[in-house]
């Protein structure tokens, strides 16, 4: 049984790090759209938080305004947008170090 377990919670990362992966490369190309977009705006720093803020803001847009009206979509779109990439630096980071300590 424990090792059925095993198996489980390593498929259930595999799959968290893949969905993870596939938000990462989203959010790195909905930063460097924000970048070309915002790119000559003069506003300081008002245009790095609109460049932060493209992966949410990008994707209301290309929706039509149909997702993000209400509050649990922008959630959602935090989470896909920021805390999965950041899932997936640190599981590369432990995978890593996993590897060197098998070696």
């Amino acid at each position: 049984m424990e090792k059925q377990t095993a198996t489980w919670k390593k498929a259930l990362f595999w799959f968290a790090y893949v969905v993870a992966g596939i938000c990462f490369v989203l959010t790195i190309i909905a930063f460097g759209v924000g970048f070309f977009h915002h790119m000559h705006d003069t506003g300081g720093w008002r245009s790095v938080i609109q460049i932060l803020e493209t992966p949410i803001t990008g994707f209301v847009k290309m929706t039509g305004g149909y997702i993000g009206k209400g509050i649990l979509e922008v959630i959602i779109l935090i989470i896909v947008s920021y805390a999965l990439p950041i899932f997936f630096c640190f599981a590369t980071h432990y995978l890593k170090v996993k590897r060197r300590e098998m070696t």
